[in-house]
């Protein structure tokens, strides 16, 4: 019996670290309301290139075991290639990925038991997965986690919307919370608004991420708020996987929300000082000693 069965991507992350890039802000698109751009034709210094195992199937196997969950993971039978542009002046990245990525094949999940499945990074036509997914977690009375990827909202919503009925747990950053809610015909940037529509859909835990500003958590009662934790930004990438990890490492060991909130706070706030996914996970007992 398994802790946690992750189901995702499992990618060679390829990570290029430049200074040449130009952010700027399209405030009136709220699904896209900021960019990084490149000038055309140019010829792009990268500072650093760099490989990196990487993937949220990855970054939660490794992620969760530091906090001794017996924890597995179940990705594509050909590992992936992503591309990951890192701005040196803030960290910021824009991720590069092959649609196969997210091509899975869940034949084995049949033969194995857990108590939680998380299910993230699903692309394409993914129709006959959802169906496996809701009838695994029935016959096996495993608990759901989701941590849909923008593939997952775009490419096939009504699967999204079959597993998001079904949910224990939801993990998303807030343009990704924007985006569910607007295939809803409901248009709020509101975070408050957003979670509380989110539990309408199904979850019964909401952790939401946003930037800079924080993360919350919420029961369905009281929405929890921690403001992150100031560092030294190299490379956010990984830093959503890393919040998982650190949330699901206590709260499914029994820890309250809140606390479960700050350790995945604490999680993520580590691993963006380092280049890569997983060089900054930490254990529970690391975590601890901030909490």
């Amino acid at each position: 019996m398994y802790d946690l069965i992750s189901i995702g991507s499992v990618v060679k992350d390829l990570i290029l670290i430049t200074n040449r890039g130009k952010i700027f802000k399209t405030p009136k698109d709220k699904l896209a309301p900021e960019w990084l751009g490149f000038e055309l034709g140019e010829k792009i210094r990268a500072e650093n290139i760099l490989e990196s195992d990487g993937g949220v199937a990855t970054n939660l196997l490794i992620g969760t075991k530091k906090f001794g969950l017996k924890s597995a993971s179940i990705g594509p039978a050909k590992k992936a290639v992503s591309v990951i542009i890192v701005d040196r002046k803030t960290g910021e990245r824009i991720i590069f990925y092959e649609k196969t990525s997210g091509t899975i094949n869940l034949i084995n999940l049949k033969n194995t038991k857990t108590k939680w499945l998380s299910v993230s990074s699903l692309t394409g036509n993914w129709n006959q997965q959802a169906g496996k997914i809701l009838a695994y977690i029935k016959q096996k009375k495993a608990k759901l986690i989701l941590a849909p990827s923008t593939s997952m909202i775009r490419d096939e919503y009504k699967n999204l919307k079959k597993l998001l009925k079904n949910a224990e747990i939801i993990f998303l950053n807030k343009n990704e919370a924007i985006e569910i809610t607007a295939n809803e015909k409901i248009r709020n940037t509101n975070v408050k608004i957003l979670i509380k529509l989110l539990h309408k859909l199904g979850p019964k835990i909401v952790c939401l991420t946003d930037g800079r500003k924080g993360a919350y958590a919420s029961n369905g009662k009281k929405i929890y708020y921690s403001p992150i934790k100031k560092v030294k930004t190299v490379d956010v990438t990984g830093a959503g996987d890393a919040f998982a990890s650190g949330f699901l490492g206590f709260y499914l060991k029994g820890a309250l929300l809140e606390n479960s909130l700050k350790a995945g706070i604490i999680n993520s706030a580590n691993v963006v000082k380092y280049v890569g996914t997983t060089k900054g996970l930490m254990t529970k007992r690391e975590i601890g000693r901030e909490l």
